[in-house]
């Protein structure tokens, strides 16, 4: 195999490692824990992120192979590279939902949720606590409803905060956003108040 094929596979691999899924996620994580490593050096998400600093570490290596080797033949490939690279982080999303939609067709069980883009803002009356919530939903399966409630994040346990699940019905191998009133008890304290990004979801599936 030609150096110059050695770096534009560094670069892919790079791009994998680096690139993120259509939940938002980072492939790379994905990558690790397929193997069975941690993507992040400390417990918790805390510490170095590897996929990324490996990612990055393979692309500048694969950049500059790449522009060295295949300049006489192609004065124009560190742009081409870099629309190629552009592209394919617009394009992999994409992908990767049709690949669940397409593997996950027949599913009608817990795996065949995904949710994405959660936020909550969050309003209270003493200790009755209300969340407006917005997300994405992906069944890619045969799922005919679900009941969901939203999770706090761990930092937010003090708050002691239970939501009441609500039924949802779904439209089978759909992508679909939705926004609903949670309520919830406030067992800690009172007054909570507030938005939040990324919140998690509690799914159970009734069909």
């Amino acid at each position: 195999m030609k150096k110059g094929h050695y770096s534009l596979i560094a670069i892919v691999l790079a791009l994998f490692l680096v690139s993120q899924n259509h939940l938002k996620h980072s492939f790379g994580d994905s990558i690790f824990k397929t193997i069975g490593f941690s993507p992040w050096t400390n417990e918790g998400n805390l510490g170095l992120h590897l996929p990324v600093i490996i990612g990055i570490i393979l692309f500048i290596i694969g950049f500059i192979g790449a522009a060295r080797y295949y300049r006489s033949r192609c004065p124009k490939i560190s742009s081409r590279l870099v629309i190629g690279c552009i592209a394919f982080f617009l394009v992999f999303p994409f992908i990767t939902e049709g690949v669940m939609f397409l593997v996950k067709y027949n599913s009608n069980g817990i795996d065949s949720i995904d949710i994405s883009s959660g936020k909550c803002s969050f309003k209270s009356e003493e200790n009755i606590v209300t969340a407006d919530c917005s997300f994405t939903l992906f069944n890619y399966g045969e799922v005919n409803k679900i009941a969901i409630n939203p999770i706090l994040p761990n930092y937010l346990d003090d708050a002691d905060i239970e939501f009441e699940r609500i039924v949802i019905p779904l439209d089978k191998h759909r992508r679909m956003t939705f926004g609903f009133p949670f309520k919830g008890m406030q067992r800690n304290g009172s007054g909570f108040t507030g938005s939040i990004q990324e919140v998690g979801f509690e799914v159970v599936v009734n069909n």
